[in-house]
C-alpha cells in the first residue's frame, strides 16, 4: 500500500534561482535516494497557498519513519529551509477506489483537488454519493477522481481527493457546468465541513526528469 507524502511551502523572496538548482539537483535526488519517490510537483494556480506542492509515494509506513528519522533526511531540511517557508508536510493512505492502485508519475496534467472532512454520522451516505455521483459525475467532465486519501498525520481537513485533467481548459470548462456545481454544491452542504478545492499546475521539475529518463531508456 502507498503512503502518500505531501509537502507544502513557499519560495523566500529573492530565492528563486537558487532555490530552483537546489530543489532540481540536490533535494529531489536526495529524497529519491531516501526511498522518498516524487511523482508529482505542482503549483497553486487557483486556491489558497503555501503556493507549491511536492507530492511523493512511499511504499510502507515504516520505510517513510526511517526515511525522514534520517540524518541525511534532517540534512535536506535544514538546507530546504534556506530557501522556503510556510512549510508543512502532510501523510495520507489511500481509501476507497485507490486502495490498491499504484501512484505513478502523471506527466503534463493538472489536477482538481478537494479537501474536507465528514460530517459525524454521515460515513456511509458520504461513501454513497460519492460512489454514485461524484465519481461518474467527473468521469463524464473529463476529469476523473483518481485519487482518494485520507489524512494520517497532519492538520487541515482530513479527506483528499483528487480529480486530473489534460489541462487548464478542460478543468476550467468542467468546473463551469451545472452538473459539477451541483454536485460540488451538495457534497459541500449535505456531507462535510471545511471544505475547499485547489487548482493545482504542474512545475515540470518532477515531469522532465522523469520523461529524459524514459527517453534515454530506449537508446
Amino acid at each position: 500500500m502507498s503512503i502518500l507524502f505531501v509537502q507544502h511551502w513557499d519560495v523566500i523572496p529573492g530565492k528563486f534561482d537558487e532555490y530552483g538548482t537546489f530543489i532540481s539537483n540536490y533535494y529531489n535526488p536526495g529524497l529519491g535516494k531516501l526511498g522518498i519517490r516524487l511523482v508529482g510537483g505542482y503549483y497553486v494556480k487557483v486556491g489558497e497557498g503555501p503556493r507549491v506542492v511536492a507530492v511523493a509515494t512511499v511504499d510502507e509506513a515504516d520505510n517513510l519513519r526511517r526515511a525522514i528519522s534520517s540524518r541525511e533526511y534532517r540534512e535536506l531540511s535544514a538546507r530546504l529551509s534556506d530557501h522556503v517557508w510556510k512549510y508543512s508536510n502532510k501523510i495520507y493512505v489511500p481509501v476507497g477506489r485507490t486502495e490498491k492502485a499504484p501512484y505513478v508519475i502523471q506527466t503534463g496534467v493538472f489536477k482538481l483537488t478537494h479537501y474536507y472532512n465528514v460530517l459525524y454520522g454521515m460515513e456511509e451516505e458520504h461513501v454513497k454519493f460519492v460512489r454514485e455521483e461524484v465519481i461518474p459525475t467527473m468521469e463524464r467532465l473529463n476529469i476523473p477522481v483518481t485519487g482518494a486519501w485520507r489524512m494520517a498525520i497532519g492538520s487541515g481537513p482530513r479527506m483528499l481527493a483528487e480529480c486530473t485533467g489534460r489541462n487548464l481548459a478542460v478543468i476550467s470548462e468542467a468546473i463551469q457546468n451545472d452538473h459539477y456545481r451541483k454536485t460540488a454544491r451538495t457534497l459541500k452542504n449535505k456531507y462535510t465541513t471545511d471544505y475547499s478545492s485547489r487548482i493545482l499546475a504542474p512545475t515540470g521539475r518532477i515531469e522532465i526528469p522523469y520523461l529524459l529518463s524514459e527517453m534515454m531508456k530506449k537508446f
